[in-house]
Order: structure tokens, then sequence, then C-alpha cells
């Protein structure tokens, strides 16, 4: 299948998803008080239908229908515990045979799901879905769970005492953390195991002839930056007391296998880097996309390096930004605007800024807690801690620093420029609403309906503009992403939507107005 067809059928499966989610809730994108489907008064319905789309381990949405349709029939089913469900279906779908489904006493066997067992859409019950990948769990029998578990660490020292496992994978931390309450050890709870993976090196000290009490397994993180957290059975965080009395007990041995395995793995460079290491990753991910480019206030900006420095370009030729984080080692990112003054005998733009790693806040922060400005902190031996992807990197910090020299009154002066941007709630929408727009097109029709008649719905456009009703969610994603734009507004009215022309119409029909994000690059 070619990428733009994939590309089409994706698209389709989510329109669907969220014409059926809207046609059943009556409302979007929050849902109504006293709806039909029963969902919660104001719950963002959008938020829910972005994390099944994210979450559906398929890669092509084929389970994302079925999510839906099972979080409007199951109340009070949080959109997780459902995604929990579908990825341990998905992981198990090749086991799954009429045989074993007929051999549990859970469905009647002339059940449609006795015929369709790797058919997602034969489970209309959660909770059925729930016992079949119990039941499929079960079936393992305690010798290949115990393999699979054991495969999943390395066994870094043990003695007829004490016995000392790195975790790798959350079965084997759940097999080596069984009898603790320690959430890397919990059942349904890969992501805990994951986010301390990423933030430094888990370890666990089992003591095999359980002598010190609630003491005979601990769990102790060592995060990148040497920083130790030690946790007993009943993951309560140990006293520094504590820690030196258990550390006089185990064997030197244990201590310098501990030590050894966290160093080789900090040497490896898969979570640390120095600084001059962490600017070449940047460098080789600018360099392997098709050039980054970002909208502002003062329109569009691209991005080249060019002899390790970092300079953006925008539509005016007269001005460049070189904003290059980490230039010849400084453990920062300089902005410096550089104008050509030549001709016009303006004085030049006085614009030159140094934000030091040091002083960066949590206002820096996207929403993902993985990416904790402490993954770039420094240490003591002066590494940097990898802030989660390069990308993540150049969005969540190095842009917000970029925007106050690109958006700056100076800027707007010289170029006599001042775009507006808007940014989509939606991931995949594609929606750029360039001006004009073509004869015929949605944004022309729609828009020109407004201006003409401020304050109707989308049904009214529909009947008086179209000619025909419009259909129970039909474009969605179009009347979301305008209104987004700024192009319209929209208003409550009773129990319906309004939309009248919006705060960005008038940029937009001057070609001033920019979409953010994926629309314009490689940073949304």
């Amino acid at each position: 299948m070619g990428m733009k067809l994939k590309n089409i059928l994706l698209e389709g499966r989510v329109e669907d998803a969220q014409r059926y989610f809207e046609d059943s809730v009556g409302s979007w994108p929050v849902a109504e008080p006293g709806n039909a489907a029963g969902v919660g008064s104001y719950t963002n319905v959008e938020g829910v239908l972005e994390h099944f789309v994210k979450e559906d381990p398929s890669g092509n949405h084929k389970y994302l229908m079925w999510m839906i349709k099972t979080y409007l029939n199951e109340e009070s089913t949080a959109p997780f515990e459902i995604t929990s469900v579908i990825k341990r279906f998905h992981n198990n779908v090749d086991r799954l045979s009429v045989a074993f489904i007929n051999s549990m006493d859970v469905f009647d066997p002339s059940s449609r799901v006795a015929t369709s067992p790797r058919n997602i859409d034969s489970y209309d019950d959660l909770s059925y879905l729930e016992r079949v990948m119990d039941e499929v769990d079960s079936k393992k029998t305690r010798k290949q769970k115990e393999k699979q578990a054991k495969a999943g660490v390395d066994k870094l020292y043990e003695d007829d005492r004490w016995l000392l496992v790195r975790p790798n994978t959350y079965e084997g931390s759940c097999y080596y953390g069984s009898s603790t309450k320690w959430c890397t050890a919990s059942k349904d709870a890969p992501k805990h195991f994951e986010d301390y993976s990423k933030t430094g090196v888990l370890f666990y000290i089992i003591d095999k002839s359980k002598d010190v009490g609630d003491f005979f397994k601990i769990a102790l993180h060592k995060k990148w930056s040497g920083v130790e957290q030690w946790y007993d059975r009943a993951d309560d965080e140990l006293t520094n007391q504590t820690i030196e009395a258990i550390r006089s007990i185990l064997p030197k041995q244990l201590i310098h296998a501990l030590e050894g395995e966290y160093n080789e793995t900090k040497e490896e460079g898969s979570h640390i880097l120095s600084l001059g290491e962490f600017k070449i990753k940047l460098d080789e991910y600018v360099n392997s996309t098709n050039g980054i480019t970002y909208s502002t206030q003062t329109g569009k900006w691209t991005l080249e390096i060019r002899n390790g420095k970092w300079e953006w370009t925008g539509v005016d030729p007269r001005i460049e930004v070189d904003a290059t984080p980490f230039f010849n080692g400084d453990p920062g990112v300089d902005v410096e605007v550089i104008t050509d003054d030549d001709d016009l005998g303006q004085p030049a733009v006085e614009y030159n800024e140094y934000v030091e790693l040091d002083d960066l806040h949590t206002d820096w922060l996207g929403p993902n807690n993985e990416y904790q400005l402490n993954y770039l902190s420094r240490d003591g031996a002066g590494a940097y801690h990898r802030f989660g992807m390069q990308k993540q990197f150049i969005r969540n910090i190095y842009i917000p620093i970029l925007k106050d020299a690109l958006n700056s009154d100076e800027v707007k002066e010289y170029t006599d420029l001042d775009y507006r941007t808007w940014d989509s709630t939606s991931y995949v929408s594609s929606y750029t609403f360039k001006y004009p727009p073509r004869p015929g097109t949605m944004t022309k029709r729609f828009v020109d309906y407004i201006k003409e008649n401020p304050r109707r719905t989308s049904n009214q456009f529909y009947e008086d503009a179209l000619g025909h009703p419009r259909p129970r969610g039909h474009n969605n994603m179009f009347f979301a992403a305008i209104k987004d734009s700024g192009i319209v507004k929209m208003e409550r009215k009773g129990r319906q939507f309004v939309y009248s022309l919006g705060p960005n119409y008038e940029a937009w029909t001057k070609g001033k107005l920019l979409r953010q994000g994926r629309a314009h690059g490689n940073l949304g």
C-alpha cells in the first residue's frame, strides 16, 4: 500500500471514529450534561479520542472504533483501562484460536467469538476480553514464566545469601519484585518501570535468608546524576542512616558489582552525554530533516546549520537570527539578531541574549513528565543528561528561547511584519488555511456564509449554503481546525454552538496567518 493511500486510510478511520463518537454523545469537543451516551458532563471527549488514537497498538487504528464503543457502553471505565486491555490483546492475538476459546468456561460455544477469536469486534464486553487475556496468561506454565522473567534481568552477583539483579524488562521486574509494593513491579503498570529505567539504573538487592525483616528486598534507583534512592519492600524510601546500615552488611563483591554495572551503563552513552556529544547529536538531528521551519509573528523562519552555527532566515532577506545552542562548549543558547543596513540606513537591531542552561526552569517543560529539565542538568563530572530526544529538546527548550527573538518588537519594527499564528488542537489535522481559498472549497463557502450570516450554526450552514442537512459529525475536523485558526470563533447559544468571524480573520485575508506545529516542519 502506498504511503499516500495508507495516510488516507488512517485519517478516514479517525474521522469515522470521531463521527461515531459525536453522534453518540451529541456534542463536541466536550460532552453536554444529560447526553444520551451517559458520558460525564463536560468530559473532554476530543481528548479521549486522541488518547485512543495515540495508544492504539495496531499502527493502523484498527482497534479505534472498538475502543470508542467500549468506552461509551461501559460506564465508569477510564480510557487507560481500555487501552491497557487492548495492548494485551494485541500482544497475544497470535495465541488465540477456536480451540482455545472453546476450552474456556467464559463464552457460550455458539458465541461469535468462538469462530473469530482474533477479531477484536468479536468481543463486545471488556470484562470478557480481560478474562480471555487472564486465561492466556494462566496457560503459560510456571516454568515458562520464570524462564521469560529471568531472561529479562542481568544477574550481577549471587552467593548463598545475597542476590543482586538489574531488571531490563517489566516481566523481570515483576518476577524479582514479587511480594513488594514497588510501583516498578506492580501488575498492569509497565509505565512506572519504563519511567524509572529512563532516568537511571534500577537494582534489586535480595536477601534470600530474609534475616533482615522488611529489608530482605531492596530497590535501588541510581539516577544518571549519581543520586541514589533506596526503597524497602513496603516501598518506603530509606533514610541515610538505614542505607548505611544496610551497606555495612552487604558483601563487598556485591557493592563492586553494583558500582561497576552503573559506571559501565553510564559510559555506554545511551543516557548520558558530554555537552559536546549532545551538541553533535542535535546537529545530526537537524541535518537529517529536510529543514526545520517555524511560524512566528514575523513570518516563517527556516533553520540551517553553517559551520556549527544555527542560522534562521525568514521572508526578509536583510535579517537573520543566529541562535546556536552550546556553541564552543558554552552551556546555554546564544541568540543574536543580525541585520543588513547598507541600503536603507536603518539602525541595526540590537538584540543579543544568552540563556544559560542552569537558568532554565519548568516553564520550558512540555506536558510529559518524562522530559524533565534535570535530564540536561549538569552533574559533578560536568556531563549533561539527555533531554529525552533531540526533537523534544528543540521543541520544549530551544524554541521558547528562539520565539522571544523572532517575535520581538525590534524584529517586527525592522521587518514591518506582524503575522498571526495558530496551532491545531488535533495532531491528525492537516488544515493550514492558505489565502485566498480555492473557489468551491469548504473554507471559501463557510467563511463567506458566516461573513454574511454571523452567529449561525454549522447545521444552518449546511441547509442554507449546501442545500441539505448536515450528517451527524460530518466534517468535524474541518470545523475544529478553522475554529482553532481564529478565522472564525465559536460561541455557545443555548444548547448550540454558533460561529462568527474570528480574531484572526483580517490577518488571514492579508496572507499573514500561519500555522505552527507539524504542518510547517518537524516540530509538531
